[in-house]
């Protein structure tokens, strides 16, 4: 069993800039369950802490992977993280991060987000039965 790690901070002005100079990067960074997640919440600062935490979460997670995004053919919309009915963050990894951990042989994941004034953080842990 290996454990793999990747951790990021997102600053959630910078995420909210992103937004409301580009149309297109909502669409470009979040899957359809994260974007009906966030606009679920009715306060805009409620939905750019979540897409904040979203962006770093997806980062942590990618750095877990040992690619990082964009590397390897991994893109954000490979990585969904949303809510289980109990609110605790749950990982679902799609097209190259999928085959990626794959090869890992990923039994296990674990994400983990908080926010903190103008700061969103997230934490990604995958447990491997690899020895690559």
């Amino acid at each position: 069993m290996k454990v793999r790690s990747g951790i990021d901070a997102v600053h959630i002005p910078r995420i909210a800039s992103s937004i409301s100079k580009s149309a297109s990067f909502i669409d470009k960074c979040y899957t359809k369950a994260e974007i009906e997640y966030a606009l679920s919440h009715k306060m805009e600062a409620r939905r750019l802490e979540i897409y904040a935490g979203r962006f770093a979460a997806k980062e942590a997670v990618a750095k877990a992977l040992g690619t990082g995004i964009m590397a390897e053919g991994i893109s954000l919309l490979d990585i969904e993280v949303i809510p289980d009915a109990s609110g605790v963050p749950t990982l679902t990894l799609y097209g190259k991060a999928k085959e990626k951990a794959d090869a890992l042989r990923v039994t296990s994941s674990s994400v983990s987000i908080t926010h903190e004034k103008d700061y969103a953080a997230a934490i990604c842990v995958l447990l491997c039965d690899e020895e690559v």
